[in-house]
């Protein structure tokens, strides 16, 4: 793949990602806000963005292969893991939830590496 390709598709995914995080965010700050215990929104909020991120982030790697759902589910079940420890540990300090989960967001340009290399990567027959 060429590096022009790559940024494309960085471009692409960050835009993606910044449709989903939007998203995201929107149903988090909502069930917040009506009294939801964060980590249950937290939870809650990435189940329902789940299948709408998969649709923007295939669309970024053209593949809309629905064998490559497990492994989605399974980079955002780390994800989600990785996000209710950092949201704990950041409410623990004494960050209120909204500005916990804020903070917290830009670790996820991660996903896009885990992404590329374990959910979208080019199978031999593409690459040939």
């Amino acid at each position: 793949m060429s590096a022009p390709a790559l940024d494309r598709r960085f471009f692409g995914f960050l835009v993606a990602g910044g449709i989903n995080t939007l998203f995201g965010y929107a149903v988090y700050g909502g069930q917040v806000l009506l009294g939801v215990v964060p980590h249950i929104a937290v939870t809650v909020s990435t189940v329902a963005g789940v299948l709408f991120n998969f649709l923007t982030t295939s669309a970024v790697f053209k593949s809309r292969d629905l064998r490559k759902l497990p492994r989605f589910l399974a980079v955002y079940g780390v994800m989600l893991s990785l996000n209710i420890l950092l949201l704990d540990l950041l409410m623990r300090a004494g960050l209120g939830p909204l500005l916990a989960q804020a903070v917290i967001l830009p670790i996820f340009a991660l996903t896009f590496l885990a992404m590329r290399r374990f959910v979208f990567a080019a199978s031999p027959e593409q690459t040939s």
